[in-house]
C-alpha cells in the first residue's frame, strides 16, 4: 500500500537555482526603484522648474520686443508703405522688361524642358530593356526603402504616443511588479507611492482654501482654461468650472474635485492647451456663436451657449475664410482673428455688386457716413467699407467693415445713432474740430489739438455747445458742425484770474471705534465675498473725465466673473472695461485682453511709474498667449473683473506686489 502510494504521488518539483536567482534579482531591482523613487521625484520637479523658467524667460524677451515695437512700429510701418509704393511703381517699369526677358528665355526653358523629358524617356526605355529579374529587383529594392521608411516614422509616432500616455497616468505599468510574501517571506513591506508635496493626499474641492489652490489656478492659466490674474489661495466657483472643463478634456472623471490623478495629469509638462470643443458650455461659447452670427458663419437660432456640432462647422468654415488650419476648435489663434479689423465675413466681400448693397448705401449716407456727392452703385468699394467701420464704430459694434446681420439690423433700427465725433475717436476731423475750437477760444493751447478726442476736447465741445444754444451732449454731429463751422459762432467767455481760494479749516481725524480693525495688510485684496455686492456704490451723475470712468466701475463691485461676460451684470477682464467705457461714452468696439496690446487708438504708456487715474491697464498672462486689462485709480488700485477673485473687485497691489510689476505690458491714456 505504501509502495502504491509512493508510485501514485507526483514528487513536487524542486526550485532550480535559476529561479531563486531570478526572484533574488527582481527583488533587487524592486528595492533600487523604490530607493530612488525620491530622486526620480526632484528631478522632475527640477525639470518642471527648470522649464517654467526657461518660459518665463522667453515671455520676458517677447515682453521687452513688444515694448520695444511700440517705439519703432509706426515709422516701421511708414517706411513699409513707403517701400510698397515704391515696389508698385518700380513693378511698372519692369513689367514690360520682364516680358521681353521672358519672351528670349523662353526657346532655352523649353528646349530644357524637352531634354528632361527625353532624359525620363530614355530612362524608362532602359528600364523597359531589362530582363524580369532585374525588374523585379530594381522594383523590390525601391519598395523596400519606401516601406521602411513608413515603417520608421510610425514606429516613432507610436513610441512618442506611448511615451505622453505614460507620463499622463497617474498609476502607469511603468513600476516593477511587487514580489509577493510567499515568494520573499523575509522582504520588508513596500514603501508607498510618492505623492507630489503640494497635495499631500488631500482632495480639495470648492470651498476650500490653500497654498495649493494658488498653484493650481497658476497652472489652468497656463494651459487657458482660466484667464490670466493673479491667482489666489481660495477654491471659487471659477476654479471649479475651469477644473471641471479640463477633466472634460481629458477624459477624466468630472466632479470639479482636485485629487491625486487629476493633480498629476494637470502637471504633467506634455499636457495639451485649452481649446473651445464640442460638449463645452458657458458665457464665452455664446459670445464666440454671437461673434459668429454676426460675421454671417451661423444662423441665429444656433447661440445657445453649447458647442455643438453646428458650432464646430461654422467654426471650420471661419478658419477657412481666414487662412487658419480649419479644425473646428476655437483656439487662441482663432479667437483673435475673430475680433480682428481685417476679419473676412461670410456676405458681400469687397468689389461686389448687389441691390442690397445699394440699400445700405443709401441709409449710410442719410446717417452721415457718406458724403452727399457718393453715387450709390451697389458695389462694396473702399468708401462703403470705411462707412460701415465708422456707423460700427458710433453703435457699439466690433468695426470689421463686414454689412453682416447684426449691422444691417443696427442701420434699419429707428434709433441708429448718426454719424458724430465723440469721446475716443481719433483722427483729421478730430483735428479740424480742435483747430476751429481753438480759434473759437474754447481750446487754449496748441497741444490740445492732437488729433484725439479725449475729455479735453469733450468739455470744450459742451461748453460751446452751452454758448450757442445746443444740447450739450459732448459730442459733434451734424447741427453742432455746421455751427461750429459759421460765422455766427459764439466765442467762449474770457476767463476770469483765478483768485486763492481759503485755505479749508482743518477737520478732526476720526478714530476708530474699540476693537475695530479698518486697516487692511499690505498687497491684501480689498475685495467682497463672490456673488455679494456690500461695496457697490451708485453711478455720480455729475462726475467727468476720469471720475465718470471710475464711478461707473466701481457700480459693478461684488458682480460676477464670467468668461466671455461682457454685461451688464457679469463680466471678464475684456468685456468688463468695454462696457464701463461704453456706458462712459466711449465709440469703439469691443477688444479682447490679446487686441488691447495692438490698439493704436489711444496714447501708449510704457512704464508704470507714468500711470495716472483712469487709464487702461494691460498685462500678460504666465505667457504671451494671455493677458488681463483693468482700470487704475491711483495709489496702486485697480478695479478689475478678476478670475482669481471670481467677481469685480479692488487690488491695491498693483505697485507693492510682484505679480502686477512682473506682467505689466502697457497702459493707455484714453482720458487727457
Amino acid at each position: 500500500m505504501d509502495r502504491e502510494t509512493k508510485k501514485n504521488t507526483i514528487p513536487e518539483p524542486e526550485q532550480t537555482p535559476e529561479k531563486k536567482s531570478s526572484r533574488g534579482l527582481r527583488r533587487a531591482l524592486q528595492r533600487a526603484y523604490e530607493k530612488t523613487a525620491p530622486a526620480r521625484a526632484r528631478f522632475v520637479a527640477g525639470r518642471n522648474a527648470f522649464c517654467r523658467a526657461l518660459r518665463s524667460a522667453f515671455d520676458s524677451v517677447a515682453a521687452f520686443f513688444l515694448k520695444i515695437w511700440a517705439f519703432i512700429g509706426p515709422p516701421c510701418k511708414k517706411v513699409a508703405h513707403a517701400v510698397a509704393v515704391a515696389a508698385r511703381a518700380l513693378w511698372k517699369v519692369l513689367r514690360p522688361l520682364l516680358k521681353k526677358l521672358w519672351q528670349w528665355m523662353k526657346p532655352g526653358l523649353l528646349f530644357l524642358g524637352n531634354k528632361v523629358k527625353a532624359g525620363a524617356a530614355y530612362l524608362a526605355a532602359r528600364f523597359k530593356a531589362l530582363n524580369k529579374p532585374m525588374q523585379i529587383g530594381i522594383g523590390a529594392v525601391s519598395g523596400s526603402l519606401v516601406l521602411l521608411i513608413i515603417a520608421l516614422m510610425v514606429s516613432s509616432h507610436v513610441s512618442r504616443t506611448a511615451l505622453l500616455a505614460a507620463e499622463a497616468t497617474p498609476s502607469g505599468d511603468s513600476t516593477l511588479p511587487v514580489v509577493s510574501e510567499t515568494e520573499a517571506p523575509t522582504l520588508p513591506p513596500a514603501s508607498p507611492t510618492p505623492v507630489p508635496e503640494p497635495l499631500q493626499n488631500k482632495v480639495l474641492k470648492k470651498g476650500d482654501d490653500s497654498p495649493t489652490v494658488a498653484i493650481v489656478q497658476t497652472r489652468l492659466m497656463e494651459l487657458g482654461y482660466m484667464d490670466s490674474d493673479e491667482p489666489t489661495e481660495h477654491f471659487g466657483s471659477i476654479t471649479e468650472a475651469a477644473l471641471l472643463r479640463f477633466q472634460k478634456h481629458n477624459d477624466l472623471n468630472a466632479d470639479g474635485h482636485l485629487g491625486e490623478g487629476t493633480w498629476l495629469l494637470l502637471m504633467n509638462e506634455g499636457v495639451q492647451i485649452c481649446v473651445m470643443q464640442d460638449g463645452d458650455t458657458g458665457d464665452d461659447v455664446e459670445s464666440v456663436q454671437t461673434r459668429l452670427y454676426e460675421l454671417g458663419y451661423l444662423g441665429k437660432n444656433f447661440i445657445t451657449g453649447t458647442y455643438g456640432e453646428k458650432t464646430a462647422a461654422a467654426v471650420m468654415d471661419f478658419q477657412k475664410a481666414n487662412g487658419i488650419a480649419p479644425d473646428g476648435m476655437v483656439g487662441h489663434e482663432t479667437m483673435e482673428v475673430l475680433y480682428a479689423d481685417d476679419v473676412v465675413g461670410n456676405f458681400f466681400s469687397k468689389g461686389e455688386t448687389s441691390d442690397t448693397i445699394a440699400v445700405y448705401q443709401e441709409r449710410l449716407k442719410k446717417l452721415g457716413y457718406l458724403v452727399s456727392s457718393y453715387k450709390v452703385k451697389g458695389k462694396m468699394d473702399e468708401a462703403t467699407i470705411t462707412a460701415i467701420r465708422k456707423f460700427q464704430d458710433n453703435n457699439d459694434l466690433t468695426p470689421d467693415g463686414c454689412l453682416g446681420p447684426t449691422t444691417m439690423a443696427a442701420m434699419d433700427a429707428k434709433d441708429a445713432k448718426a454719424y458724430t465725433l465723440k469721446l475716443g475717436m481719433k483722427g483729421a476731423e478730430v483735428k479740424a474740430v480742435q483747430k476751429r475750437l481753438k480759434a473759437l477760444g474754447y481750446l487754449t493751447t496748441n497741444g490740445q489739438v492732437n488729433g484725439y478726442y479725449g475729455d479735453v476736447t469733450e468739455s470744450a465741445v459742451e461748453e460751446f455747445q452751452r454758448r450757442n444754444g445746443l444740447s450739450a451732449d459732448g459730442t459733434v454731429g451734424a447741427k453742432t458742425l455746421e455751427k461750429l463751422n459759421s460765422s455766427s459762432a459764439k466765442k467762449a467767455k474770457a476767463t476770469p484770474k483765478p483768485t486763492a481760494k481759503p485755505k479749508p479749516k482743518a477737520t478732526p481725524k476720526t478714530t476708530a471705534k474699540p476693537g475695530s480693525n479698518k486697516t487692511t495688510k499690505p498687497g491684501s485684496n480689498a475685495t467682497t465675498k463672490p456673488g455679494s455686492n456690500a461695496t457697490t456704490k451708485p453711478v455720480n451723475t455729475s462726475a467727468h473725465g476720469a471720475e465718470k470712468l471710475i464711478s461707473i466701475a466701481e457700480s459693478k463691485i461684488g458682480c460676477p466673473y464670467s468668461r466671455g461676460a461682457k454685461g451688464p451684470n457679469r463680466f471678464d477682464c475684456s468685456g468688463f472695461v468695454y462696457w464701463c467705457m461704453k456706458q462712459a461714452g466711449f465709440s469703439g468696439g469691443y477688444m479682447t485682453s490679446i487686441t488691447w496690446r495692438s490698439c493704436t487708438r489711444y496714447p501708449r504708456i510704457n512704464s508704470m511709474s507714468q500711470i495716472q487715474r483712469g487709464d487702461i491697464l494691460v498685462f500678460k498672462g504666465n505667457s504671451m498667449d494671455s493677458g488681463h486689462v483693468g482700470i487704475y485709480l491711483g495709489g496702486g488700485k485697480m478695479i478689475d473683473a478678476s478670475s482669481g477673485a471670481g467677481q469685480v473687485r479692488i487690488t491695491t497691489s498693483v505697485l507693492s506686489g510682484n505679480y502686477w510689476k512682473q506682467h505689466f505690458l502697457m497702459a493707455y491714456r484714453i482720458y487727457n
